[in-house]
């Protein structure tokens, strides 16, 4: 068996290398023995996506039950995110005509690249269903390491329907994702160090090794999209930027990462230099309390060169990068100084190491049990990642955005005394599986388009907020039928009319979102890609959606503010991926969150962040390279308790709570005319578009006054 296992493997290394399709016979012929070459032109599918259509054979795993395997030249190029939905449909398209129960689909380009993708319909008892599938992929590149797929594909046993499932399990490689990153993470606790303000806060360190994984793994992401120089995460390329990155000093961390995180990301491209070198009266340097310029230039052979290196990185704003020392105060969290003191330890050892034995019993609570560790640069490296989330019927097999929630959602429980003790020994468990977010999602938004929809007599009802007393005796029973149709993931046809339509778009745009335990993000993320998929269905050209944004900045009294705000949506709609401008105003309008741990907050936050970077339009000859610089959600994603009824020390239980014209509970009614709340929005929208950081600053106080008045 180990001999089958290893020249699979060798097969689909020389597959990356030299691609070919026809060398998948041989393949397929050493995973199974029910693998028969049936080599059929498939030219009947060919149209203008795909060429050289070709049927390569079939697994037979019963009289009943086979398995088509098929192989497509795409006619262009192929990447992570390109072609993805008509590949989907094209597979679909065959196992319906060939009445297959599954079907192993290769689309490749002439450069080589491929996504190795397995679809099947969804059974209802012992009936396939025609109209709802599944789809598991790989997308293998020479650019790649490819480990994921040379080492779960190329060790699979293709011997039964089950098993070839199991090949191409997600499931499998979050949770060989989890357990390096929480020896790591454990690892890095035990030999980092973080400034005073840090550490003595309850769980400081915990929580700041955190936070270092979360911004790296948001680099990451970002590296694969070509928006970091790979360079900056390899060992041999630091050895020449650097004068020395020996095992035990903080270099990297130091010279690469605080530089990167603090003077590049958060500070726009023109403003990027290193920290001043004079010294006034008193050795006063006019750079103090500046989180926004290069430092440790004494740690570099050549510092000239870091502007070319970091130079030309987008400037994303956001407040992940944002630097947490208050200098001026005297506080240090992130210890982005000059001053020894003040400064964190993160040895280079816990980034360039290679496998090595640790001691994390006491971490795990187990007894003489030997662990094995690497540095996270060769952890990030060895698996595939792809910026686009998996949803339960269409998932690749790298690691998605989603999957931040599964980790740091038990690294969180880690130090959680109620939890601590089993989370240690998770791999999993404290993280809602995407199915019941998925469903709770959809109930939701259901019940909420049930009560709301109504005929033509009714809309005037519905724009006072009364909600409809039956609305099924009004549609007919066909409502839950329609309003199910617009969750259906097998077929793309809106059913609603044109006004139906229209009233569905405001809906969306009325919905408010809060989770009250927000945790990584799970459901509001759910919420959001749901949002966007009915939007993209009952409103696929964005007319709807921009037409409702415009309408929304023509109440802004101030004349310049208004058309400043209506060119800026023109922007979005015509400059970006028609998602980019469904996410952001839905972010913008409709959800919110809060969660009593900061760093959970934090990681909420990353998730809308990379959810809008995948659908930016990179453009390298425009500034910052096209990409918006990321909104502020300071009070879309708030720290609190939502238990208690209290902000910035305003109990709001002390005789605030009172029920306005309609019986509904508020928090507080507005004044008269409603200036009040107007205001609030407004300026909490100007917040959330504010990239400057002294505006950022001012913004922020006032919308937190108006919070409490």
């Amino acid at each position: 068996m180990p001999e089958e296992r290893n020249s699979g493997r060798e097969i689909l290394d020389d597959i990356i290398k030299n691609f070919s399709p026809d060398k998948f016979t041989r393949f397929f012929r050493e995973k199974s023995r029910s693998f028969t070459l049936r080599q059929e032109a498939f030219t009947l599918y060919n149209d203008e996506y795909f060429s050289d259509g070709v049927k390569l054979g079939e697994i037979k795993f019963s009289e009943s039950e086979k398995l088509v395997v098929c192989a497509f030249k795409a006619n262009r190029p192929l990447s992570e995110r390109s072609g993805k939905k008509a590949q989907y449909d094209k597979g679909k398209e065959i196992l319906k005509d060939t009445q297959s129960d599954a079907g192993i689909f290769i689309f490749y380009d002439k450069d080589g690249n491929f996504r190795f993708s397995l679809i099947y319909p969804k059974a209802i008892g012992n009936r396939r269903q025609w109209s709802n599938f599944r789809r598991f992929t790989y997308f293998v590149s020479r650019e790649f390491t490819n480990k994921t797929f040379l080492q779960r594909i190329g060790a699979s046993d293709f011997s039964s329907f089950q098993k070839i499932k199991d090949a191409f399990s997600v499931e499998k490689v979050t949770k060989e994702f989890y357990e390096d990153i929480a020896n790591w993470y454990f690892w890095a606790v035990q030999h980092s160090t973080f400034p005073k303000d840090a550490e003595e806060e309850e769980n400081g360190r915990n929580i700041a090794v955190i936070r270092l994984i979360t911004r790296m793994i948001f680099i990451w992401f970002m590296r694969e999209q070509g928006l970091v120089p790979k360079n900056l995460f390899e060992e041999k390329s630091i050895s020449e930027m650097l004068k020395e990155i020996s095992s035990e000093s903080s270099t990297y961390y130091q010279a690469i990462l605080q530089n990167l995180f603090f003077a590049t990301l958060s500070t726009k491209k023109d403003d990027r230099k290193f920290r001043s070198e004079i010294r006034g009266y008193k050795g006063y340097n006019p750079d103090f309390g500046n989180q926004n310029v290069f430092r440790f230039q004494e740690l570099f052979k050549n510092p000239e060169n870091l502007k070319d290196d970091f130079g030309e990185i987008p400037f994303l704003n956001g407040g992940l990068f944002e630097c947490l020392d208050d200098k001026p105060n005297g506080i240090y969290i992130d210890g982005f100084t000059s001053v020894k003191k003040n400064q964190p330890t993160v040895p280079n050892i816990l980034f360039f190491s290679g496998e090595q034995k640790a001691d994390l019993n006491t971490a795990y609570g187990t007894k003489s049990k030997t662990y094995k560790v690497r540095g996270l640069l060769d952890i990030l490296s060895s698996f595939n990642f792809t910026i686009d989330e998996n949803s339960p019927d269409d998932s690749d097999i790298a690691l998605d955005p989603e999957l931040l929630g599964r980790v740091f959602e038990n690294l969180l429980a880690s130090f959680n005394p109620e939890t601590s003790t089993t989370a240690r020994k998770a791999t999993g468990s404290y993280y809602t599986p995407r199915e019941i977010v998925d469903y709770m999602v959809a109930e939701s938004l259901k019940a909420y388009f049930k009560t709301h929809l109504s005929p033509r007599e009714m809309t005037q009802s519905i724009s006072r907020g009364e909600a409809i007393s039956d609305p099924v005796s009004l549609y007919g029973t066909s409502l839950d039928k329609k309003i199910d149709s617009l969750f259906s993931t097998g077929s793309e046809e809106n059913i609603f009319n044109k006004s139906e339509s229209k009233k569905i778009v405001e809906l969306i745009e009325s919905v408010r979102i809060v989770d009250p335990a927000v945790g990584s993000g799970a459901f509001p993320m759910g919420a959001l890609n749901k949002l966007v998929f009915i939007l993209n269905k009952v409103d696929p050209a964005n007319e709807l959606w921009k037409q409702a944004q415009i309408s929304a900045a023509d109440t802004i009294p101030d004349p310049c503010i208004k058309q400043d705000t209506k060119n800026r949506i023109e922007e979005f709609f015509k400059g970006k991926n028609a998602d980019y401008g469904r996410k952001l105003y839905l972010i913008q309008k409709c959800i919110y969150g809060v969660d009593i741990q900061q760093i959970a907050v934090e990681i909420a936050k990353l998730r809308f962040f990379i959810s809008l970077l995948v659908d930016e339009k990179l453009d390298k000859t425009k500034e910052n390279w096209g990409i918006e610089p990321l909104p502020n959600l300071d009070f879309k994603i708030m720290q609190g308790n939502s238990l208690i009824s209290e902000f910035l020390g305003i109990d709001f239980d002390n005789g605030q709570e009172k029920k306005d014209a309609q019986g509904q509970v508020r928090l507080w009614l507005e004044n008269e005319d409603g200036s009040l709340i107007k205001e609030f929005e407004r300026k909490k929208i100007d917040y959330q578009n504010e990239s400057d950081k002294d505006k950022k600053a001012k913004l922020k106080n006032e919308v937190e006054d108006l919070m409490i008045k």
